[in-house]
């Protein structure tokens, strides 16, 4: 698991990238798993990162489980998930506890002005966008005047803005008129549903509506205020090459401020500028930073208790290349330009 911290009232989860298949888990056997993995949804928040900070000067608080599904689904309950592997529950937990702390630091620094995505990639062969906000496609079928009302503002994943939003939308106009979020992005030419241009998804189209994530950690769930949507990306325009994820992040970045500055009471002022990322590790004992790091610069290892960890450190082949002690504030000088993954192990007290 690994969450990047941000500073934008935006957090995004990405449970269904990841290609690492430790063999201390096994693969997941109970309740019907789904092993398909969404490829290149890692790179594409990476990617949406990158620009949100090119447009802010600000990162967005991004959580990503780097777990193969056939290993971890987080977008299920903790029992079909792992299924009972002490390993792969830690992991699960890890993951919804960034998501809770990503949301409490965002809400705090936005006076609960935050909004959520939970990154998908969909198989299915219409080639456009699907957001999810909880209603099925013969829920979203139905007229404005049955959407708009309570017992369905109560089921949806914005329910919040539905009820408090700066331009006094409906619910229904959140979901399909011309300034809601699938329209924003159809104007965009990516094509999305619900929007203005596709009200609803057809019947058997396979529409994905939702997932735990998103009905866990969105105002669906009683006591949370915050709004959000699963978005699952399709391939082809979106996903399928470098040029397109940038030309998708880069038309998103623009379409998240957009949204924002149109539903929300945004003061942008909280954005703090920086030019190191701050990543945090299970339990937030561990910090490290700069991320990305530069050819000429050193990893700084912070750990936030008296107990020393140890390190691993693997490139993407899952090769082994560095191990050591990190303790209180240890500098690692690094490698070559790659993607990396660290793994930490408490070693005991200091």
């Amino acid at each position: 698991m690994k969450y990047q911290v941000g500073t934008l009232p935006f957090v995004i989860s990405v449970p269904h990238g990841g290609s690492l298949e430790p063999s201390s888990i096994p693969n997941r056997t109970c309740n019907n798993p789904v092993f398909a993995t969404d490829v290149y949804t890692i790179q594409m928040a990476l990617e949406i990162k990158k620009q949100l900070y090119a447009a802010t000067g600000c990162y967005p608080h991004l959580i990503i489980s780097h777990l193969k599904p056939s290993k971890l689904d987080p977008n299920r309950n903790i029992a079909d998930g792992a299924c009972a592997n002490t390993e792969a529950e830690n992991a699960w937990r890890e993951f919804h506890q960034f998501i809770v702390d990503a949301q409490d630091s965002a809400n705090q620094q936005y006076n609960n002005q935050t909004f959520f995505i939970d990154l998908h990639g969909h198989g299915n062969p219409i080639q456009r966008i699907e957001l999810g906000y909880l209603l099925y496609y013969d829920e979203l079928i139905l007229p404005d005047s049955i959407l708009n009302t309570t017992k369905y503002i109560n089921f949806s994943s914005i329910k919040n803005l539905a009820l408090y939003n700066r331009n006094n939308y409906t619910h229904a106009l959140l979901l399909r008129d011309s300034e809601s979020f699938g329209s924003l992005l159809s104007n965009s030419h990516f094509p999305a549903v619900p929007s203005e241009s596709i009200p609803y998804p057809e019947i058997n189209s396979n529409y994905f509506s939702d997932g735990y994530t998103i009905a866990n950690h969105t105002c669906y769930a009683a006591g949370l205020e915050i709004n959000g949507l699963q978005m699952e990306l399709n391939y082809t325009g979106v996903r399928d090459s470098p040029s397109n994820r940038t030309l998708f992040a880069s038309a998103l970045s623009g379409i998240l401020i957009t949204y924002m500055n149109t539903h929300f009471n945004i003061n942008w002022n909280a954005c703090q500028p920086t030019h190191s990322e701050i990543e945090r590790a299970p339990a937030g004992k561990v910090i490290i930073f700069p991320n990305p790091i530069g050819k000429a610069e050193l990893m700084n290892i912070n750990i936030s208790e008296s107990n020393s960890f140890s390190y691993s450190i693997y490139n993407t082949f899952g090769k082994e290349i560095k191990v050591g002690i990190a303790a209180n504030s240890t500098e690692i000088s690094f490698l070559n330009s790659r993607v990396y993954f660290i793994i930490f192990t408490e070693i005991g007290s200091g």
